[in-house]
């Protein structure tokens, strides 16, 4: 029989509060989103738009007004925590000290952001870097926003592609309940997890569940992906038209764990009021979903 919860399903997408965040909690109502997911600045860095109390205050009411379930800040891209130049560590770590708290204040749920890379120095120093940063930039944070490291890809000096490199980032940054991890379904097929079977998904969370604590994943980009498992390439593909493809979606949102989570798309729209169509998608494959 077809899952009859499907209006428990909490999906949303990649959004913008460029135009304040009134605004954004409106848009994610008007693509039929129950969530969003924003960068507090530009995606490749730059000076965060200046927010005033009342913005927030209003923010807050919208979110009410529009019955927005989840709210996520992305940290951006060229936040590398891991790196051993002092210049780009100085810049994470302000970043880091400065949107932390700011999404706490504005009431998001989550900061997701992306472990970063050790540039060629090992797993084991770059992880301990982001540990003395997190120690500096977030010192006396009590999370009144869950701080996640993302599930990433692998390739390269990439950290957070496996269990144990999210397992050992959370504790490096201190082991607060506050730290956990944001799971990607194209990330982890990347990563050589097979998300794409119920066997390979148990198998995955599993693995996690031991080594991190199923606890800790706070939410997930359901994303689908242009390339194979093993690929270690992160390269998001629209909803069911990837190598996941409709089965492999049905057998994630047909796990009571998966499903539960807040789902944000990324996936690759021209405009993101095309995430509507995505969204869409997303609920009819979940209505076909046995859980």
């Amino acid at each position: 029989m077809p899952d009859k919860s499907i209006e428990s399903l909490d999906i949303g997408a990649h959004l913008t509060i460029a135009g304040g965040i009134p605004a954004a909690m409106k848009m994610a109502h008007e693509i039929g989103a129950t969530n969003f997911q924003f960068f507090p600045r530009n995606p490749r860095g730059g000076a965060r738009r200046a927010i005033s109390q009342s913005e927030m205050a209003d923010g807050r009411a919208a979110r009410v007004e529009y019955g927005i379930r989840t709210v996520i800040c992305h940290l951006p891209y060229t936040v590398n925590p891991a790196s051993p130049d002092e210049r780009i560590s100085d810049f994470a770590r302000m970043v880091v000290a400065e949107d932390v708290p700011f999404a706490a204040e504005m009431g998001a749920d989550f900061v997701v952001l992306h472990p970063g890379a050790h540039m060629g120095d090992g797993p084991a120093a770059g992880i301990e870097r982001v540990g003395r940063l997190f120690d500096n930039a977030l010192a006396g944070y009590r999370g009144g926003a869950r701080v996640l490291f993302e599930v990433m890809a692998g390739g390269g000096s990439v950290l957070g592609s496996t269990v144990s490199d999210i397992a050992g980032l959370i504790q490096a940054a201190g082991g607060h309940e506050w730290l956990g991890t944001c799971f990607d379904s194209c990330h982890l097929l990347a990563a050589g997890w097979d998300v794409t079977t119920p066997a390979g998904i148990d198998t995955m969370l599993a693995a996690f569940d031991a080594a991190v604590g199923l606890s800790r994943v706070g939410c997930m980009h359901l994303n689908d992906s242009k390339t194979h498992k093993d690929s270690h390439k992160d390269r998001h593909e629209l909803i069911g038209r990837g190598v996941i493809g409709e089965s492999g979606l049905l057998a994630l949102l047909s796990n009571p764990f998966i499903r539960a989570l807040p789902l944000c798309l990324e996936t690759p729209v021209d405009d993101i009021r095309d995430y509507d169509s995505e969204i869409r998608q997303v609920r009819r494959i979940a209505a076909l979903a046995t859980v």
